[in-house]
C-alpha cells in the first residue's frame, strides 16, 4: 500500500538521522463501551499508543468513563454533536447561536467528562468552529482545540490537528482509495508537527480495522517513529 510506504520511508530517513517521527491517535464519537471500541483500544495497548478518545458529553454512558481510565485519554467532543446551523454546512460550534450561549454549554457539560483520564481539548464536531470561540475556550480552561487536516490557526489556543482518516467519508465509507491515503500521508508529514490518525471505532468495515492494525503495527516496530498523546501535546 502505498500509503504506508509513503510512511515508512519518512521513518526511515528520520531514523537514518537519529530522529522520530511522532505519531498520535484520536478517535472520534465515543459514548458508549461495545466490542468495536474495546478491539480499538487493545490494539492501542498491543502497539504501544495510548488513544484520545473524543467523547461526546451529552451522550455518555457513565460507566464509559470509569472504563476509560488507565486505557486512554479522554477529549470533549462538542456538546452533543447537534447541527444548530439553519443552512449551509452542519456545525454544532458555528454562528448560528451566541458565543456565550456555546460556552456555557460546553462547560456545564465537560463536567461530565472531568477526571483522571481527561484533558481538556475541545474537537468541534463535523471539524467546524467559529473562530472568535478560540479565545474563550482558553478563558474557560481549555487547553486546546484539534481538528483534521489543515486549516487556520486558532490564536490564542493551541491547535493539534489529525491528517490521515482512512474512512471514505463521500464513497462507500469503507476504505478510502489508496492514493487519497497517501495525499492524506504526505500532507501530514509536510506540517512538521505531530502526524495524526483520526479513527471513528463505530463505523470501522474490516478493511478499515486492517489498515488502522498496519498503521499501527508500523510505528510501533519502527525505530524512526514514536507515539506521543493528547497529555503530551496538550500539557500546561
Amino acid at each position: 500500500m502505498q500509503a504506508l510506504r509513503l510512511l515508512e520511508r519518512a521513518f526511515d530517513a528520520a531514523a537514518d538521522t537519529g530522529r522520530r517521527v511522532e505519531v498520535w491517535w484520536r478517535d472520534d464519537d465515543a459514548v458508549v463501551i461495545g466490542p468495536r471500541l474495546e478491539r480499538m483500544v487493545a490494539l492501542a495497548e498491543r502497539t504501544g499508543a495510548r488513544v484520545a478518545l473524543a467523547v461526546i458529553p451529552a451522550d455518555v454512558h457513565s460507566h464509559l468513563l470509569a472504563w476509560c481510565e488507565r486505557r486512554v485519554d479522554v477529549v470533549q467532543h462538542g456538546a452533543a454533536h447537534r447541527n444548530h446551523q439553519a443552512s449551509g454546512k452542519k456545525a454544532e460550534l458555528g454562528d448560528a447561536r451566541p458565543l456565550e450561549e456555546i460556552v456555557e454549554e460546553l462547560v456545564a457539560l465537560r463536567a461530565r467528562l472531568e477526571g483522571p483520564s481527561f484533558v481538556p481539548v475541545m474537537v468541534p464536531p463535523w471539524n467546524r468552529m467559529r473562530p472568535d470561540l478560540a479565545a474563550a475556550l482558553r478563558d474557560a480552561g481549555y487547553r486546546g482545540v484539534s481538528r483534521f487536516g489543515e486549516g487556520e490557526a486558532f490564536e490564542p489556543i493551541r491547535r493539534v490537528d489529525t491528517h490521515i482518516d482512512p474512512i471514505a467519508w463521500r464513497g462507500d465509507r469503507s476504505l478510502a482509495p489508496d492514493e487519497a491515503l497517501a495525499a492524506m500521508v504526505t500532507r501530514g508529514l509536510a506540517v512538521g508537527g505531530p502526524i495524526g490518525l483520526l479513527t471513528h471505532h463505530a463505523v470501522e468495515t474490516d478493511a478499515v480495522v486492517d489498515f488502522v492494525a498496519r498503521f499501527a503495527s508500523l510505528v510501533a516496530r519502527h525505530p524512526g517513529a514514536v507515539w506521543t498523546d493528547a497529555a503530551r501535546l496538550f500539557a500546561s
